[in-house]
């Protein structure tokens, strides 16, 4: 809970910072902002931060808890997307001139490394989110960058184009919960 107070905290203090990102000199830069930055922070953070300390039994769990910790993690998956209203609150009103696309065009992008950083966790450990994660988006950036009419900038929210595949993300989605329900939600270290 603290790491996401902070994380709302940072976005709320610094809605405004951007990195440009720009691997072909004649394309504009694809900028990565604030609600981008934190949230994948948070996407490759709280799967390492939020392991279950079962001591395995989780294996031999009833379905009523099975059900529950299924709960935890879809709302572990959401956690970071509670960065997106905050920052689109603040950065609303210290401009309340320009007029900004819809919120709902940036979960896409947000959801799917959630997911992912909850995949490497289970399947790798939880040093494999907290290092993959944030790579896997910086390479996701430079790829939409170096190819701009690719199927990334089609499907995915780009800088400055906001949409969501929202296939694509319900199946990442799907896809996550299911394996850890297969997983038990045991990171590999740990599952016997």
């Amino acid at each position: 809970m603290t790491v996401i107070v902070a994380a709302l905290l940072f976005t709320a203090l610094f809605p405004e910072l951007s990195l440009s990102v720009s691997v072909v000199f004649d394309l504009p830069a694809r900028g990565v902002g604030t609600p981008e930055i934190v949230a994948v922070a948070l996407a490759s953070v709280l799967p390492a931060i939020t392991v279950p300390r079962f001591d395995s039994r989780e294996l031999t769990a009833g379905l009523s808890a099975r059900i529950g910790h299924l709960a935890y993690s879809g709302a572990t998956l959401a956690a970071p997307l509670t960065v997106l209203p905050t920052w689109y609150w603040v950065i609303g009103l210290s401009h309340p001139e320009e007029e900004f696309p819809p919120l709902h065009g940036l979960i896409g992008n947000v959801v799917v490394f959630a997911c992912l950083g909850a995949i490497l966790c289970l399947t790798l450990g939880p040093l494999a989110s907290v290092v993959v994660t944030p790579a896997l988006f910086a390479g996701f950036v430079v790829a939409q960058h170096a190819a701009p009419n690719s199927l990334l900038t089609d499907e995915f929210a780009t800088g400055r184009s906001w949409h969501t595949n929202y296939l694509v993300t319900v199946a990442m989605v799907l896809l996550t919960l299911a394996l850890g329900w297969r997983l038990h939600a045991i990171p590999r270290p740990n599952r016997p």
